[in-house]
């Protein structure tokens, strides 16, 4: 099972799954399984469960970036403003260090992170420069 990607197409096997709900992916065992219940249950609302399995995915993976970042979202929701300025950051850091091969996905990645830690310490996404002014 691979982690959630927004820009990949739906399988119709990802169409079933999605269909039935977290509960579909039963006792998930790898980084991977824990990331798409997770991803599953935060687009139900239940941020507690979404949690669990973040950090679960964490733990399997300390360096994968699409983690990290969920778990940063999970914080930032939570307003737990530190904790999540600083998962934010180490995602940053890992998109960086070129954990995510595809250029496109590094680059959307970086910008929606830079994104939420600009935000979360100073109220404003304030990616003007980064998007309207590159070089």
């Amino acid at each position: 099972m691979s982690p959630w990607n927004p820009l990949k197409r739906k399988s119709s096997q990802d169409e079933e799954t999605a269909a039935g709900g977290p509960s579909e992916i039963k006792d998930p065992n790898d980084h991977d399984s824990f990331l798409l219940r997770g991803w599953a249950y935060h687009a139900r609302g239940e941020q507690e469960k979404a949690e669990s399995d973040f950090r679960r995915a964490v733990s399997f993976s300390p360096e994968s970036v699409e983690a990290n970042y969920a778990m940063g979202l999970i914080m930032k929701s939570q307003d737990k403003t530190q904790e999540a300025i600083e998962l934010f950051e180490k995602t940053m850091d890992l998109i960086l260090q070129g954990k995510i091969e595809d250029h496109s996905k590094s680059e959307m990645m970086r910008r929606l992170t830079l994104a939420h830690i600009n935000e979360l310490k100073t109220g404003d996404w304030n990616l003007e420069d980064q998007i309207w002014h590159q070089s």
